[in-house]
C-alpha cells in the first residue's frame, strides 16, 4: 500500500517527480515514462506535450542557464555583477595550487568551506571551523579534488541555511535545512539514536522519501570525534549534536517549511539572485543569522545557485505546511485543468 507521500503507481520513481506526476493527473495530463533511469517523462494534453527530465529539467531554462548553474565560479561572477552578496574566496585548478596557498588559509584564525566546483547533494563538501590545521585543510583539499577538477575556498558565513524555490519569477516556497542531528535521552547511544530516527517511514535512499537516511561513515565520524564524541556515547538528554556540517537533507538533515517566517525582502532576493542567471526553475541557498528581519550587507551570503532543485522537501517538510510546489511547475508548462 502506498506511503501517504507517494502518488499510486509510481512508487519507485524519485518523489520530486512523483510530485509532478501527482500534479498531473489532477489536471488531467497524459504520463508517460521514457526512461525511469533519467526520471524522464513526456506529458501530453491535447495536442500540448512538454518534456521533463528529473522532476525541474524543462524546456523553459535553456541550456546556457544549465550550464552556468552548474559552475558555482561562474554563477559567483554573475552574482557579483548583480550586486548580490556571496561569500569570499579563490578557486583553484589544481591541488598543489591549492595546498601552497595552505598558510593564507591556516593563518587567519576564520572558518571556511572546502567545496568541489560542479557537484550537487553536498558531495565532497567540508567546513573547516576556526582553529583548524594544515592537515585538515590537506584532508579537505583531497575530498573536494576526488570528487571535481577545480574547486572553491570559501569563506564560512555562520547562521541558518534555507532553500528559497523560485518558478516563473516568484519564490514559492522556503525551506529551512537542519544538519543531520540526534537529540539524546540519557539512555541510547548516539548510533541507537540514529537507527531510531531512520525507523521513520519518511527516511530511506534515493530521494524516494522525504528525508534520506543519517549516515554514520567516515565524515560523521571525524564530526564526532571533534566533539569528542563516539558511536556509542550516550546522549544527556534533551542534548542535541550534529552529525553534519552541511545541511543538505540527501546527507541526513531536517527541512522545516520557513516561508511564512523569513522576512519578504529575502524572497526578492532570491527572485533577483534567479533573474541574474536567466533561471525559470532555480533553488537559492542563502545563509543568515536574522531571517526575520530585512537582509543588509553583513547578515547574508547567498551560497549557491542550484539548477534542477529538488520539489518534495517542499510538499513532505519534516515540520510545516505542504506547500504544493508541482502545481507551480505545470502551470509553468502550461497545462491548466480543464
Amino acid at each position: 500500500m502506498p506511503l501517504p507521500f507517494q502518488t499510486p503507481g509510481y512508487e519507485r520513481m524519485e518523489l520530486s517527480t512523483q510530485v509532478i506526476i501527482a500534479e498531473a493527473i489532477k489536471r488531467g495530463v497524459t504520463i508517460e515514462v521514457l526512461d525511469e533511469h533519467s526520471q524522464f517523462l513526456r506529458l501530453k494534453k491535447g495536442k500540448h506535450i512538454e518534456y521533463v527530465e528529473s522532476a525541474t529539467k524543462t524546456s523553459r531554462d535553456s541550456y546556457l542557464t544549465s550550464t552556468i548553474l552548474g559552475n558555482k565560479i561562474v554563477t559567483k561572477i554573475f552574482l557579483k555583477e548583480h550586486d548580490l552578496h556571496v561569500p569570499s574566496g579563490k578557486h583553484y585548478e589544481n591541488y598543489h595550487d591549492a595546498l601552497a596557498d595552505a598558510p593564507k588559509f591556516v593563518s587567519k584564525g576564520k572558518s571556511y568551506v572546502v567545496k568541489p566546483n560542479t557537484t550537487n547533494y553536498g558531495i565532497g563538501i567540508s567546513v573547516l571551523k576556526e582553529g583548524f590545521n594544515e592537515a585538515d585543510l590537506v584532508r579537505a583539499l583531497t575530498i573536494a579534488f576526488s570528487n571535481d577538477s577545480s574547486i572553491l575556498i570559501e569563506e564560512f558565513i555562520p547562521g541558518t541555511e534555507c532553500r528559497f524555490l523560485v518558478i516563473d519569477g516568484k519564490c514559492v516556497a522556503v525551506i529551512q535545512r537542519i544538519p543531520a542531528n540526534v537529540t539524546g535521552d540519557g539512555e541510547h547511544t548516539i548510533r541507537q539514536l540514529v537507527n531510531e530516527k531512520n525507523d521513520s517511514p519518511l527516511r530511506g535512499k534515493g530521494h524516494k522519501t522525504p528525508l534520506e537516511n543519517i549516515e554514520i561513515n567516515e565524515i560523521e565520524l571525524e564530526i564526532l570525534r571533534g566533539q569528542k564524541l563516539y558511536p556509542e556515547t550516550v546522549l544527556q538528554k534533551g542534548h542535541q549534536i550534529f552529525l553534519r556540517n552541511n545541511s543538505n537533507i540527501s546527507t541526513g538533515g531536517d527541512s522545516v517549511d520557513f516561508t511564512d517566517v523569513v522576512h519578504q525582502d529575502y524572497k526578492r532576493l532570491a527572485e533577483d539572485a534567479t533573474a541574474a542567471v536567466d533561471a525559470k526553475i532555480c533553488g537559492v541557498d542563502i545563509i543568515s543569522g536574522e531571517f526575520e528581519k530585512a537582509p543588509t550587507a553583513r547578515n547574508h551570503a547567498i551560497i549557491e545557485l542550484n539548477y534542477n532543485p529538488v520539489l518534495y522537501f517542499h510538499n513532505f517538510p519534516f515540520e510545516g505546511e505542504n506547500r504544493n510546489v508541482g502545481k507551480y511547475i505545470l502551470d509553468l508548462l502550461g497545462f491548466s485543468f480543464d
